[in-house]
């Protein structure tokens, strides 16, 4: 009887420490296999798409390849696949950022010709990767232009505008909009 309870008490012990140490190993492997990253998180970083719209702004080259070789080191030491490695390494990548700098730069532009009351042809031209942005910015021109011509005329006294009307409530709409950013 004793000798039955010692082996009994030994097979729990050796069955228990078994699982324990599966689940050890399980849940450590986990630990190594889950990334903390991925390659779009690195692309998409704050400084790096900065850094990758500046370059684009300036037209250089070896700057947005210098910033891409940088993501790389980031995907290095985070322990990135050799696949998003090499996908770093690859012109979609290149042309991935560009694109991305691209459209962020014509939303910028667009928003301070907005405020200065200005069209976008210009814009729409130098930024034709934004194209399915067009639209809609051209319909937030439209109501700019409505809400312009509603405040002269009010300023008109409910007469038909004339260009100083227009010039007084174009000063008072982009004054609306220096006191909101200011704030």
């Amino acid at each position: 009887m004793k000798k039955a309870g010692i082996i009994l008490t030994s097979l729990v012990c050796l069955v228990g420490g078994y699982l324990i140490y599966l689940s050890y190993i399980s849940s450590h492997h986990e630990e190594e296999a889950v990334v903390p990253f991925t390659v779009m998180d690195i692309l998409h970083a704050t400084d790096l798409e900065n850094g990758i719209k500046e370059a684009v702004k300036q037209d250089n080259d070896q700057a947005i390849s210098d910033w891409l070789e940088k993501a790389e080191d980031v995907a290095e030491q985070v322990g990135l696949p050799d696949s998003d490695l090499d996908y770093l390494r690859s012109s979609q990548a290149k042309n991935y950022v560009i694109f991305n700098a691209k459209r962020q730069l014509f939303n910028e532009e667009f928003e301070q010709a907005y405020y200065a009351l200005e069209g976008i042809d210009g814009i729409k031209q130098r930024y034709p990767e934004a194209k399915d942005l067009f639209d809609r910015a051209e319909t937030l021109l439209k109501k700019r232009d409505q809400i312009i011509e509603q405040i002269a005329l009010t300023l008109s006294n409910g007469q038909t505008p004339d260009e100083e009307d227009l010039s007084a409530a174009r000063a008072l709409w982009q004054q609306r909009y220096q006191t909101l950013e200011a704030q």
